[in-house]
């Protein structure tokens, strides 16, 4: 019998839809000519190889699906989604699109059908991505606890502990240490805005514009940033200065003694223009002297492997087996 991993996700600048799809067999090796779509996995090398990436069409989803289990005979159905879990239900953040594992579990007869917050099945993943981490800042561990963040469509977060106890948020939805953030980028308005507003991919897009009138991607920003565009390079240093803040804040409030990881396509990219130095001075800013050296001992690191959400998904399968 096989598993079957499913990463969805929407990019809000490119405004499309797309889900990744993994597939493995329990417990050995089946060559990948052997099914028709999904890629399988060596479970013995403990890796997803040639994931395939597809459009995501909802109304045509649940067929694609339904053809691969019973191409395959998947018995176990595991679905990383963006968007808060409630029970065995989660509706992709944006767009009103629900997914309820009960339904799914009986509507294709599955052994186990499980919905992961896509941030949830990241810290999940760190088994696999231990090795594939480029740090901000070095740190010595204090406790067990792991922050999981990163800014892309949105501003996603969960917290690990001890690598088994996983607790997904939703902490892009807050208004969290907006005004400071706002100084950032030299902000003059009186909008409601939340945290993702402000620290994202779609930010770095809106910010932009604010100033140039230019719909661009953060892509596409962060590319004139390096040819030297000096509104882009006032947006591109106010995210990372908005970052680095923001970082400290959930810091203080989560005590991730084991350290911080972001992922995302987005801060992989900017990883490199960051200055490590000065990101420190503002991660640990004008705190008290015990706040302080807490800081100073949390590491910050990027995660470089990409698709994190299907390896996320392969871990949890694995302690469920």
């Amino acid at each position: 019998m096989f598993a079957l991993f499913v990463y969805l996700y929407w990019r809000a600048n490119w405004f499309n839809r797309f889900f990744h799809i993994g597939c493995c067999k329990h417990k050995e090796y089946l060559p990948t000519s052997e099914c028709q779509r999904p890629t399988l996995a060596n479970y013995s090398d403990d890796d997803l190889s040639d994931i395939n990436k597809i459009p995501f069409d909802h109304e045509k989803f649940e067929n694609f699906i339904e053809e691969i289990i019973d191409t395959n005979e998947v018995d176990t159905l595991i679905i990383s989604i963006a968007g808060p879990k409630i029970n065995n239900t989660i509706t992709m953040t944006n767009r009103a699109y629900t997914f309820d594992a009960d339904n799914i579990k009986k509507k294709f007869n599955l052994k186990e059908c499980v919905l992961l917050n896509d941030w949830e099945a990241i810290a999940h993943s760190y088994d696999f991505i231990s090795n594939d981490i480029s740090y901000i800042k070095s740190g010595s561990k204090f406790n067990d606890v792991k922050l999981f963040l990163g800014p892309g469509t949105g501003l996603g977060a969960a917290i690990s502990v001890g690598n088994k106890i996983v607790l997904p948020t939703e902490i892009g939805n807050t208004n969290n240490s907006n005004s400071f953030l706002q100084r950032n980028y030299n902000l003059k308005n009186n909008e409601d805005l939340i945290l993702e507003d402000l620290v994202s991919g779609s930010a770095i897009s809106k910010i932009y514009q604010s100033k140039t009138n230019l719909k661009l991607t953060s892509e596409e920003i962060y590319k004139k940033y390096i040819d030297k565009d000096d509104n882009a390079i006032e947006v591109i240093e106010g995210f990372i200065k908005a970052l680095g803040e923001t970082l400290s804040d959930l810091a203080l409030t989560f005590i991730p003694g084991d350290g911080i990881l972001l992922a995302g396509s987005l801060i992989r990219s900017i990883y490199s223009s960051i200055n490590k130095d000065e990101f420190n001075e503002v991660f640990i800013g004008k705190k008290n002297d015990v706040h302080k050296e807490m800081l100073d001992m949390i590491s910050i690191g990027v995660i470089t492997k990409e698709k994190t959400p299907l390896y996320g998904n392969f871990s949890l399968f694995k302690k469920l087996n």
